[in-house]
């Protein structure tokens, strides 16, 4: 019975943070509560809920957002929401970094349009380290980066590249995956 109750709690959670991820994905214009900064700091958040990192990668304590580039919005939102909240049973915690930081302490990192001079060699340190890369730049995936935000029709929209998740030892829930574009 126990089990039953939490394997219950668990499918609630998760039609939950589904439903959330699709509320999300509504149109975003500047006149709306959500800018597209808000709306890529709520797909963040819930990459958290939708990603399972290895359990050798699970690097200890909390799980640690980097943010590559100046994007106070966005930085912002996620550390608004994420505080005081747990993702998979953890406290998330966000932090800004500099392109010479160690992409390996962190279990998402978001790289901004406006560094991506700076993708390459960070998406060369955090090879095989589990870190699920997150950028905006058209050429992201194609440099090695995970996921990748951009805007159609209004929308914030995201492409997410599963062989280079599994690639990294990330599992990416199906019901994300049916969200990418």
């Amino acid at each position: 019975m126990g089990r039953t109750r939490m394997a219950a709690a668990f499918v609630v959670r998760a039609m939950a943070a589904f439903v959330f991820v699709l509320a999300v994905a509504a149109p975003v214009r500047a006149q709306r509560s959500m800018d597209e900064y808000e709306v890529k700091a709520a797909f963040l958040y819930n990459f958290v809920k939708f990603v399972q990192w290895p359990p050798s990668e699970q690097r200890s304590g909390a799980v640690r957002i980097g943010v590559l580039g100046r994007v106070p919005r966005l930085t912002g939102a996620l550390q608004t929401m994420a505080r005081g909240r747990t993702g998979n049973g953890r406290l998330i915690v966000v932090k800004e970094i500099r392109p010479s930081d160690d992409p390996r302490e962190f279990h998402i990192v978001f790289i901004a349009d406006s560094e991506t001079v700076h993708a390459a060699p960070l998406l060369e340190r955090a090879q095989g380290a589990a870190v699920l890369t997150v950028g905006e730049s058209a050429d992201f995936l194609r440099q090695g980066g995970i996921a990748r935000f951009f805007v159609e029709s209004n929308r914030v929209r995201f492409q997410i590249d599963p062989a280079g998740a599994q690639q990294e030892g990330l599992k990416v829930s199906s019901q994300l995956l049916s969200l990418a574009k």
